[in-house]
């Protein structure tokens, strides 16, 4: 004991005179923060550095900094985060914190409504966003990717991106602590970003809640554990309260033609005026039996989706409409082919894909093609 005590003194003696100057003339600060709020998230692998997008998802960033500088939440206040974990890690995927429970059920004790941007994506590695249970049950719950994720658009609010410490999210490990969050305001806009009660409370007023648009898998063929079609119905509700664009999804066993040499096309077509879905929206059919896709586009759209002005004669003039249905469907699916690849390999030949999850896949690459082309 006493040799270990007397090698730790000098070892600390040495260190002082030989490693400081080294450390001070390799390692050179790091340049200052520009303008902006930001939260410094403490952990045992290292420390995280994300900017917040307040100024273009107010409602989320308030709850967030509220929780985090003991404004919000259960009483007493204190801040929410510190000593909380990452009670789920993901690798590839995600690395999610902020329940109290440690568990993925709890919670602050209230829930606020999503806050969808256009723009704001689940696109690199870094992006903050809120975890939730559905449409607008948000809470303290966060995560932050490992990778893009783009099928969480329009299901998970974005708030944020890691902009210092990027290497230290794939070493976090399954319970490990958020040691710390500390909000940082750089610059008189991010200065007078403040939050309490009363101002969280008039955002999360303001903010639209959900209206389902009308997916419907009525013979369930998608997966129902975890029940994906729930999903892509919240995904199309919020994705119409951000853009005002109506997209509809139908998954149907059969394609039975109303008339003879009826095609997917224009039978989707006939569903659409059934349902009266207006020239603004667009509505997208997966037949089953056929494996076909039929896309309908109101007039009112069409110029967005053609990228160009015209009128719809223009447009279905020599079939340059259809040609442009059919290209992206093309892309799509091959985005598609590719995605469940990469899933088969890594299930193994004893666990193949079923047939609603290949489907599942495809539905999420149509749907983000079109999310995509109407959203900007």
């Amino acid at each position: 004991m006493n040799l270990l005590r007397l090698s730790l003194r000098w070892t600390a003696i040495l260190a002082c005179f030989v490693t400081a100057p080294a450390i001070a003339a390799d390692e050179p600060a790091e340049a200052p923060l520009p303008d902006g709020l930001y939260a410094e998230i403490a952990t045992p692998r290292g420390t995280l550095v994300a900017e917040l997008f307040f100024t273009r998802a107010p409602l989320t960033v308030a709850n967030f900094v509220g929780l985090a500088e003991g404004q919000l939440g259960p009483m007493p206040r204190r801040p929410f985060y510190d000593g909380l974990t990452f009670h789920r890690v993901v690798p590839g995927f995600v690395v999610q914190g902020g329940d109290p429970l440690g568990t993925g059920e709890g919670g602050p004790g209230y829930e606020f409504p999503d806050e969808f941007v256009p723009g704001l994506r689940h696109d690199t590695a870094g992006v903050l966003s809120m975890a939730n249970g559905g449409p607008d049950t948000n809470g303290s719950q966060f995560f932050l990717t490992l990778a893009p994720v783009n099928r969480l658009n329009y299901l998970h609010s974005v708030f944020g991106r890691v902009v210092r410490g990027l290497e230290v999210l794939p070493q976090i490990q399954q319970g490990d602590v958020i040691t710390k969050v500390t909000i940082h305001r750089v610059g008189s806009a991010a200065q007078a970003f403040r939050v309490d009660t009363a101002e969280f409370t008039r955002l999360a007023g303001q903010a639209p809640r959900a209206r389902l648009p009308h997916f419907d898998d009525p013979e369930n063929l998608l997966p129902r554990d975890p029940p994906r079609a729930k999903a892509f119905d919240a995904k199309l509700a919020n994705f119409a309260r951000a853009t005002g664009v109506r997209l509809y999804a139908r998954l149907l066993p059969k394609f039975t033609p109303e008339t003879p040499g009826q095609r997917a096309g224009s039978f989707v077509g006939v569903l659409a005026q059934q349902w009266q879905l207006g020239a603004d929206a667009v509505l997208v059919v997966y037949f089953a039996d056929t494996q076909q896709w039929g896309l309908w586009i109101g007039d009112a759209r069409l110029p967005k989706f053609m990228g160009r002005a015209g009128t719809v004669a223009e447009f279905t003039r020599e079939g340059a409409l259809h040609q442009a249905k059919q290209e992206l469907l093309t892309v799509a699916l091959a985005d598609a082919a590719r995605t469940i690849e990469i899933a088969e390999k890594a299930a193994g030949p004893e666990r193949p894909l079923l047939p609603g999850q290949r489907i599942k896949l495809q539905f999420d690459a149509v749907l983000d093609a079109l999310i995509f082309r109407f959203e900007a």
